[in-house]
């Protein structure tokens, strides 16, 4: 089904209008906010509106400047990290992963035997704690 020129106009400004105003982050928000029907909205091709495109990506945009605003002013150890790999250089990533790998790989891991062992000695100490 074609639309016309002016039907296209008419929905993409109303498309534009709800993501300025609900600060849509996703095409399919535009769904929840308005009467308009995705198949509509896909028949027309408005998911390659340029226009529409972009008035998503400056939300996002917005959203991820705000959350980063909200990490860097945090107390919170997680969120200071993942702020930190997001800001750090590729350098300071690959030493980052390195550390990582040899605190993963450290003496945590035993054999069966030594885990064996170490649940018999549980055991008699807990006998013994009587």
């Amino acid at each position: 089904m074609k639309i016309s020129k002016t039907k296209y106009k008419k929905l993409e400004k109303e498309c534009l209008n709800i993501i300025i105003e609900q600060q849509a982050t996703f095409l399919d928000e535009i769904f929840i906010f308005s009467d308009i029907l995705p198949s509509v909205f896909y028949e027309a091709k408005l998911q390659d509106s340029q226009a529409i495109k972009d008035a998503i990506e400056i939300n996002r945009a917005k959203l991820k400047r705000d959350l980063r605003q909200k990490w860097q002013d945090s107390t919170n150890a997680t969120l200071n990290a993942a702020l930190y790999k997001l800001v750090c250089s590729e350098e300071e990533k690959r030493s980052l992963s390195a550390s990582n790998a040899k605190q993963q790989s450290g003496t945590d891991i035993c054999t069966q035997e030594e885990y064996l062992k170490s649940l018999k000695e549980m055991g008699e100490a807990a006998e013994n704690a009587d």
